[in-house]
């Protein structure tokens, strides 16, 4: 790991690993470049610093999305993109008031974005 780079380890539930998968396919697609599931969070990440968050959306993706799971996941944050996930991380924290920030904010993050295509 390079210097200043911080990696983020969450376990998923199934649906949550498909809901990434399915969401990178559909990002590669729409550039034409195979996307890493790094690319497609820093770009949801990106796209949604100014978009605000509502309780709403958060209650809604954790009806829709079984969380815990199995699945190892690790994310990679450099610091080219560390302040737009943890400007995202802070605005679900906010909401959530919880521990366990990262292993919602990875899958909703790319579930936003995707939502109101912004990637």
């Amino acid at each position: 790991m390079a210097a200043g780079n911080r990696n983020v380890r969450i376990h998923l539930s199934q649906q949550c690993f498909d809901l990434l998968a399915d969401v990178m396919c559909a990002y590669s697609k729409r550039t034409g470049r195979f996307q890493t599931m790094r690319m497609t969070v820093q770009r949801a990440c990106e796209r949604l610093k100014s978009h605000g968050i509502s309780r709403e959306e958060v209650d809604l993706f954790l009806s829709e999305f079984a969380i815990d799971g199995d699945i190892a996941v690790w994310l990679e944050v450099t610091p080219k993109w560390s302040a737009d996930y943890d400007a995202l991380r802070v605005k679900v924290k906010r909401i959530r008031e919880k521990q366990g920030i990262d292993k919602i904010l990875v899958p909703f993050a790319a579930y936003l974005a995707e939502r109101h295509k912004l990637i």
